[in-house]
């Protein structure tokens, strides 16, 4: 989040804060660098389309999806953790598996790399504070930069990968997440499996998956809850950079015909918003009943660092939230449920899921435990932008109607 004053409302930056297109909305955010490295380890291209580098990762999705399928690799790897060795060495093909290596190494290596870059070129446009556009239309779609909620995108990616990422208006992730996840669990034959697990037939769950595709499962579900989490926080981070720099760049505009005096006949009302439309609307309002432009300030306010929450974690600039490790023991258990469900009685359904519960739940309660600062639930409401309007006292119910429709937090009459 900028806190330096902005220098000009008229800058051109050379490092860009985000954009908006048809295929969605992407942001400079700063990533910790092993979270992106571990999502490449779990699913190469994965970590890339956490940064934002869509293309790239898209390329490299495909890519594992066709080589590890040529090598045999994952129904090796399920044989290897099942102790079954020299069936695991017949079935992969060698020659595909050297090829496979370098690049699998390579997309863990250049997530890193980029997420250090993406860092660093975040703190170069917060230099310059960037303008960003908060909305684009064109022939294929009306895009907005908006506030939505994390949580329910994480619901969304719960019910049916993909979902969420529209939700968040990742456009090109969510349609990639939301076709892999239909023609995988198609090829793994995963809805068989789900039913019939659920209506206690185990014994002929083994016989009618395949394990090769039914491997890539729990990484790309857990990845999509936690990538549609992750988008929605930046996404709203973005809108707030935005207004913040609108509201600056019209309290210096504005600079020079405020009002040095405030007479008899006139009051001043003194409200808070968060950061939403509703602050731009509200202005809007004031401006169409008569009051002139330069007697409505309207300031961000500079939040104080606050504590860390378990929900909605990513509230500062920092890349850092609380289920970073909740989300990547949750994938590890999943993964090693879904192996081992293959001669477990409950089938690799059933243990999956126990392992993602189970293992979000134990790396969240580690997180915790190495956190030190004072932790929350949920994250409390913050009032963000100060505004200050002085009008005729005329005007004062009408000002009152506009802060009450337009959801201010809370004012104060200054007569």
């Amino acid at each position: 989040m900028p806190h330096q004053k902005f220098q000009s409302a008229n800058i051109k930056p050379r490092y860009a804060k985000g954009a908006l297109s048809p295929f969605g909305i992407n942001s400079i955010y700063p990533r910790i660098p092993w979270i992106a490295a571990w999502w490449s380890v779990t699913f190469p291209g994965f970590g890339h389309m956490f940064l934002g580098k869509k293309l790239l990762g898209l390329m490299l999705i495909i890519w594992e999806l066709v080589v590890n399928n040529l090598a045999n690799l994952n129904t090796g790897i399920v044989l290897s953790m099942l102790g079954r060795f020299e069936e695991a060495k017949d079935l992969i093909n060698e020659e595909w598996v050297l090829l496979y290596v370098a690049v699998y190494v390579f997309s863990i290596w250049d997530s890193y790399r980029s997420a250090v870059e993406i860092s660093k070129s975040h703190l170069l446009s917060e230099v310059e504070d960037a303008p960003v556009s908060p909305s684009d239309v064109n022939f294929f779609d009306v895009v907005i930069l908006d506030k939505k909620k994390p949580w329910l995108g994480m619901v969304w990616s719960v019910l049916t990968p993909g979902l969420g990422q529209l939700y968040a208006s990742s456009m090109i992730i969510g349609f990639c997440v939301l076709a892999w996840w239909i023609f995988v669990t198609y090829k793994a034959g995963a809805i068989h499996v789900w039913f019939h697990s659920f209506l206690g037939d185990f014994s002929s769950i083994t016989v009618m998956v395949d394990w090769q595709w039914f491997l890539f499962l729990p990484s790309m579900y857990t990845f999509a809850i936690y990538q549609a989490y992750t988008s929605i926080n930046e996404n709203n981070t973005l809108y707030d950079i935005e207004q913040i720099r609108y509201l600056r760049v019209r309290d210096e505009n504005l600079a020079q015909q405020k009002e040095k005096k405030l007479d008899n006949s006139n009051v001043q009302i003194i409200a808070t918003f968060e950061h939403s439309p509703f602050v731009e609307m509200a202005i809007h309002d004031m401006e169409t009943l008569g009051v002139p432009k330069q007697n409505i300030v309207a300031l961000p306010l500079e939040n104080l660092e606050s504590s860390t929450h378990i929900i909605d974690s990513l509230h500062r600039v920092d890349g850092r939230s609380v289920l970073d490790g909740a989300m990547v023991s949750g994938t590890i258990f999943m993964l090693l449920g879904t192996i081992y469900g293959f001669v477990w009685q409950w089938g690799p359904v059933i243990w999956g899921l126990i392992g993602l519960l189970g293992g979000f739940f134990l790396g969240l309660i580690i997180e915790l435990v190495l956190n030190k600062k004072k932790l929350k639930v949920f994250s409390e409401r913050k009032s963000e932008v100060f505004m200050q309007i002085t009008c005729n006292a005329s005007l004062q119910d009408q000002m009152i109607k506009v802060l009450k429709t337009r959801k201010a937090n809370g004012y104060l009459i200054k007569s």
